[in-house]
């Protein structure tokens, strides 16, 4: 449905410990460095490279479909629909009023900037801008998103049909690469839960609520964890020159959620996919996919490919492992 216009909102129950729904404070923003993550530099080469082997062995006659969604947090003065400002670290639930908390008859207005931002970051991959775009609702019910819906765009995106070209560090087979972009579309961030450690309650924060979001959704063109970590860093660096964005994955200002499945040379048809969240650095997000190959091959080789089923994945950094997400956590 088009959003020209919202009213009559519908708020869901929010859950309250102690009368109030916040998280913990979190430290202030930490001064912005225009410093690009080197994917070589956060772990040594020569472990990296035993990575890239060991999976190349281990992938011998199948080969993996990678694409990513990266959802980038754009550095407006003020939130997507409404005149809110947005600081990283703010006392919880400070920054909100009756639009971004979906208050009933509350009458959200589109930041224009946010569109600026859009055209901007679509000419600079090569998308084709549309001259007529329009917001859609995404409807889905969970306590940090208060209008049970998010205003995003589906069928008409304000950019579309682009692609990234970068170069592949020499130590990891070198050569250029095309990756195409399937579309960027403009939508709204929810709030943040924090899960108690007992998990018997949740509490709730709602400044990131309305924080304009630029979602990038790549075409499945990476075939290894180096590529989709070098596509990733080759975004924050177009994020950070344009200025739309901060890039700063620790704070969650741009996050890789990405799709990998694997099936035999030479066929056609992609394999079932996988979901893979919770990555906070471009290394991370190299592991975690060499990872999720390796464990997707050894299924197919021991005639257990039935066993590889669409879901989300974590990925623990700790443990360099891939857990599965409650609906909580994804």
């Amino acid at each position: 449905m088009a959003l020209p216009l919202l009213r009559g909102i519908t708020t869901p129950t929010l859950f309250r410990s102690n009368g109030m729904f916040c998280t913990t404070e979190r430290p202030p923003l930490a001064h912005f460095t225009a410093r690009t993550e080197s994917v070589q530099t956060t772990v040594p080469k020569a472990a990296q490279q035993a990575t890239k082997e060991a999976t190349e062995q281990n992938s011998q006659g199948f080969e993996a479909v990678i694409g990513i969604e990266t959802h980038v947090q754009l550095s407006t003065i003020t939130k997507a629909f409404c005149s809110c400002p947005y600081n990283y670290g703010s006392q919880p639930n400070s920054t909100v009023c009756p639009t971004c908390m979906g208050h009933p008859g509350t009458l959200p207005v589109l930041n224009a900037e946010v569109v600026e931002c859009a055209v901007k970051l679509g000419l600079a991959l090569n998308c084709d801008i549309s001259m007529a775009s329009k917001f859609d609702r995404k409807q889905y019910f969970y306590p940090d998103l208060p209008k049970g819906y998010q205003i995003s765009q589906f069928d008409i995106p304000i950019a579309e049909k682009g692609y990234v070209d970068l170069d592949i560090p020499l130590e990891f087979g070198g050569g250029h690469r095309r990756f195409g972009i399937t579309r960027v579309h403009m939508e709204e961030d929810a709030g943040k839960l924090l899960h108690s450690e007992s998990g018997s309650y949740s509490q709730v924060d709602l400044n990131r609520a309305g924080v304009p979001l630029l979602e990038i959704v790549s075409e499945p063109d990476m075939r290894t964890g180096i590529e989709a970590a070098e596509y990733g860093a080759e975004i924050q660096r177009v994020v950070r020159y344009l200025g739309v964005g901060n890039g700063n994955m620790q704070e969650g200002s741009l996050r890789c959620d990405v799709n990998v499945s694997v099936r035999p040379i030479g066929q056609s048809e992609f394999g079932t996919k996988v979901e893979i969240k919770n990555m906070n650095s471009f290394s991370a997000i190299s592991r975690a996919i060499d990872y999720e190959i390796s464990r997707q091959v050894l299924l197919h080789k021991e005639s257990q490919a039935d066993q590889i089923v669409q879901e989300t994945l974590l990925w623990d950094e700790s443990s360099q492992f891939n857990a599965r997400a409650s609906r909580g956590e994804a």
